[in-house]
């Protein structure tokens, strides 16, 4: 129509008539070759879009609606009827997926620059973010100077290795992306230097194993003697082959020769020093005569940590540790070096505790926490079971009978290995455990507690098993007790007898002896 009149109006300008004529009839005919050619594909978008020709019009909202809840109410009466109710369904589809989409770029926008510069959701946003004590804008996710560097990306899908080589010989990179101020990296970690003094040993070799794997430790030394079963530069050789960073070094002495002589470069620097050393009680052999052979053997050792590594805590697992651990502390008091850095690993009776306890009662091992009190061998071992939540409803003589396997729980070991060893395994877990409480604590982690035969006030006797506290120096807090059952207050007030003669045989030794 609009050509029509475009030329009809050129046909007035016109002065000659016949050239008038010829136009208006020129004219008409490529008017009608217009609408002729445009109506087919016109009809085609129409009825694209869900357009019939007996139906009602897209916009006819109400109709549509009709045709489409009869679809799914009353069905059809008719093919026609049918072809039309199918147009209304789809039109209502595609308005729903749609608005879907429409809804989807205002809920999750694109992250890319382009769209929060051209996109529909950009300035709605950015005029949300006038009111808003926010200062972010409302529809953005990322901030507004972000750009994406497609080049980049695209190089690092399609040829990932010649990028990392390009940047390897030094290829002039694209511009990068102004980046968010990057904070400070942390301090360091500390790393601590460990000895392990009998590591060829049957406890000392997973001992030294467990704390190869903390990954606060930076160097470990491995001591034995050279008449040990195994090389103690065999141990240290098999260790330096586990992916940790710490160092491992040997270091073997010969029986007469003397560690304080021997060992200046094995103990020097140390932060911690286990000592799991020392013989096991024979058959026919008392507590006195196993206290003669293994103080000294441990005297030989807390010698030379007083000369090497004065300020080093010395956690010792030499039995038995209820009069070796007096000793030894008494031996660095009257060296004048602080006998709390001696302390007694009581550890695996806290471990064999928990896990009985889990045993009987099914409760998650990381909800079980028994304190363990007293000493480290038989009866003076005291588990509390009455401040342990999931022991609550365990009968009396369920609680008798569990008291009574935590302190034979050694035997038990000694029994299932028909006499050829004792704990060692569980005695390395245990020690390594003591340690790494220990190493957290030295490092400056705060609230580090475990159990430990230590110097203690908590009751009358000067030596005793509770809850203690690692901090930068050590052994910072012996902890009470806290409040016990009767049963419980009757068997403390038993093991106090036997735990001070054997305090007594350690203060003994101390008194006849003294460092060097």
């Amino acid at each position: 129509a609009i050509f029509e009149q475009a030329c009809a109006q050129l046909c007035r300008h016109t002065t000659h008539a016949a050239m008038a004529a010829a136009s208006r009839r020129g004219a008409r005919v490529l008017a009608l070759a217009c609408r002729t050619s445009l109506a087919g594909p016109r009809v085609v978008v129409r009825r694209g879009l869900g357009d019939t020709v007996t139906g009602p019009p897209l916009t006819d909202f109400q109709g549509n609606l009709r045709h489409a809840k009869n679809f799914f109410a009353e069905g059809a009466g008719s093919y026609r009827e049918f072809k039309q109710q199918c147009v209304s369904v789809r039109l209502f589809a595609f308005g729903g997926v749609t608005a879907g989409c429409a809804l989807a770029l205002f809920w999750d926008p694109p992250k890319s620059s382009y769209w929060r510069t051209w996109g529909l959701t950009f300035w709605p946003s950015t005029l949300m973010s006038y009111f808003s004590s926010s200062g972010k804008p409302m529809f953005l996710s990322e901030p507004a100077g972000h750009e994406t560097d497609v080049l980049a990306i695209v190089k690092k899908v399609v040829q990932p290795d010649l990028v990392g080589a390009k940047e390897a010989v030094g290829a002039t990179p694209a511009a990068a992306p102004v980046a968010a101020p990057v904070a400070a990296p942390k301090a360091a970690k500390k790393l601590f230097k460990v000895c392990v003094c009998g590591g060829a040993g049957g406890i000392g070799q997973p001992l030294s194993l467990l704390m190869a794997l903390d990954d606060r430790v930076g160097e470990l030394s491995i001591f034995d003697l050279t008449i040990a079963m195994v090389p103690a530069e065999g141990v240290a050789a098999d260790l330096s082959h586990i992916e940790r960073p710490s160092k491992v070094k040997a270091y073997s002495l010969d029986k007469d020769d003397k560690p304080v002589d021997k060992l200046e470069e094995c103990l020097s620097g140390c932060d911690l020093v286990l000592v799991p050393a020392g013989l096991p009680r024979k058959p026919g052999m008392t507590r006195s005569d196993l206290l003669g052979i293994n103080a000294g053997i441990a005297k030989n050792i807390v010698e030379a940590c007083a000369k090497h590594c004065p300020n080093a805590v010395v956690a010792l697992i030499v039995n038995p540790v209820n009069s070796v651990v007096p000793a030894m502390g008494e031996l660095y008091k009257k060296k004048g070096l602080d006998p709390m850095k001696i302390v007694g690993v009581t550890t695996l009776d806290v471990v064999r505790a928990n896990k009985f306890v889990h045993e009987v009662t099914g409760a998650p091992l990381e909800e079980i926490a028994v304190p363990v009190v007293g000493g480290h061998a038989g009866e003076t071992i005291l588990p509390l079971f009455s401040q342990v939540e999931a022991m609550k409803n365990v009968p009396a003589d369920k609680l008798m009978e569990l008291d009574k396997r935590v302190q034979d729980a050694g035997t038990e070991v000694v029994n299932a290995k028909n006499g050829k060893g004792s704990a060692t395994l569980s005695m390395a877990y245990a020690g390594a455990r003591l340690g790494k409480a220990v190493l957290a604590g030295l490092s400056g982690e705060k609230g580090v507690e475990e159990y430990a035969y230590v110097g203690s006030s908590v009751t009358e006797l000067p030596y005793f098993a509770s809850k203690v506290t690692f901090g930068l120096n050590g052994v910072e807090k012996v902890h009470p007790l806290g409040a016990v059952s009767a049963y419980e207050t009757e068997r403390l007030e038993a093991l106090k007898k036997t735990l001070q003669g054997e305090i007594e045989a350690g203060l003994q030794f101390a008194s006849e002896n003294s460092l060097q």
